[in-house]
């Protein structure tokens, strides 16, 4: 489980922010909310707040950039080609600066896989290569190194390190990460922890996002019991009488593959196999049988649809992310999921974004769960707490505290400019 992860000069975010899953209220919902591994007590959930544009996706969107970095950068990337790292463009000095990346975690014991522990992992990259990385766990409370990795200058190993460290270290590209460099190589500590984050982070969820839908499609098309479990999902959310769902499969001919882009011909090279478009039908069931092809269905039905997987997969305890969480939900129906994900989850664990207000005063998010993001007048992203603001009253509406500007992240709109550029009447 994630308990905290800061990021420096990255998208919108300038200086160091950080988003913490450590719970820091006691209440009765602790039951709930809370997973405690030794004496930490980790929150499941954490949402961000924000005007459009603030910076919210920007967080999300970081932690998913490093995470796959730190996992694909070794097998994914040529050995010239760029780190893909976007830094914070409105300042001269940070457009030429590293991206810094930390995050604190607890995952299995490489010695002892029942047995989680604390690991502290960071990373600096710029466009073309990584600076520093290091990595350090705490078996028994205690602070060890296992690597230190820095430009231009020999890996430092832990003691705690044996076998083929110089094979890793000339395996590990300037562009890659060495924990990707070392699972490669099929050394157990970091085949450990590559396997702990490859497993766990399940693709972000966007308000549109095709990708995600065609996997789920291609799922129910191979897993009849994930099927099932997909259309009795949806009957219980009251998305009409769903008796089954048909995938038909048609492999992409060959002349539509030739006028690809060469970048997208290589990709699809790379992976070996002919790329296969997937439709997929509803059957709805009322006096007969009736077929409805899925761009036929409402955008609340598709957005359910991609919703069903990170419920399913909660019992692989998974690291979840989803932006806009409420897209084409009705309010019921996005409470009725945050109430599941907290009821059957056990460590897994949901970040997200929304502007939703409601969920404010919905007893399903604590106050250290909140987040609220704000763009400074440098074009850079602030993201804090609820926690870090004194003086809440624990009675108080957190949704009117929000619309009167408390946490700072409500959206400026200037309605007499407005109104003058669409000649409207002026008050």
């Amino acid at each position: 489980m994630i308990l905290e992860y800061s990021v420096t000069n990255t998208f919108s975010i300038k200086d160091t922010q950080s988003i913490s899953f450590e719970a820091v209220l006691s209440n009765e919902s602790d039951s709930y909310h809370i997973k405690n591994i030794g004496d930490k007590r980790i929150l499941k959930t954490a949402c961000i707040y924000g005007a459009n544009a603030a910076g919210k996706t920007n967080m999300v969107t970081s932690l998913m950039f490093y995470l796959d970095f730190i996992l694909t950068s070794f097998t994914d990337l040529k050995p010239d080609e760029s780190t893909h790292f976007i830094p914070f463009l409105f300042d001269k000095k940070t457009s030429t600066q590293p991206g810094i990346f930390s995050i604190i975690f607890f995952a299995p014991d490489f010695s002892d896989e029942t047995n989680l522990i604390k690991y502290e992992y960071s990373i600096a990259l710029n466009k073309n290569e990584v600076l520093e990385e290091v990595l350090y766990y705490s078996p028994k409370g205690q602070k060890k190194l296992i690597f230190e990795r820095k430009k231009d200058i020999p890996v430092k190993w832990g003691s705690t390190i044996t076998g083929a460290k110089k094979i890793i270290a000339d395996a590990t590209r300037p562009n890659c990460s060495l924990i990707g460099a070392g699972a490669q190589v099929n050394h157990p500590v970091f085949s450990s922890i590559y396997k702990h984050f490859s497993t766990r982070v399940k693709p972000m969820i966007m308000p549109s996002h095709d990708g995600l839908s065609d996997f789920i499609l291609r799922k129910i098309e191979k897993d009849d019991s994930f099927k099932n479990k997909v259309i009795g999902l949806l009957e219980a959310s009251d998305f009409g009488s769903i008796s089954d769902i048909i995938i038909e499969s048609h492999e992409i001919p060959d002349t539509v593959l030739k006028i690809l882009p060469k970048e997208v011909q290589d990709e699809i090279a790379k992976k070996g196999e002919k790329p296969t478009r997937r439709d997929a039908k509803f059957v709805h069931h009322y006096d007969n049988d009736y077929e409805l092809p899925i761009y036929f269905e409402s955008a609340g039905t598709k957005r359910m649809l991609e919703l069903t997987l990170p419920l399913i997969e909660l019992a692989n305890s998974s690291v979840l992310m989803i932006d806009e969480i409420e897209s084409s939900l009705h309010q019921s129906l996005l409470e009725t999921f945050l109430q599941l994900f907290l009821e059957i989850s056990d460590d897994s664990q949901l970040l997200f974004t929304t502007h939703n207000l409601d969920l404010l005063d919905s007893d399903l998010l604590r106050d250290d769960e909140v987040w609220f993001c704000f763009k400074t007048d440098k074009g850079n992203s602030i993201y804090n707490s609820i926690t870090d603001y004194k003086g809440i009253r624990k009675e108080a509406s957190r949704k009117r505290l929000y619309m009167a500007d408390k946490f700072g992240a409500l959206p400026i709109i200037d309605m007499q400019k407005l109104k003058g550029l669409f000649n409207a009447k002026k008050n």
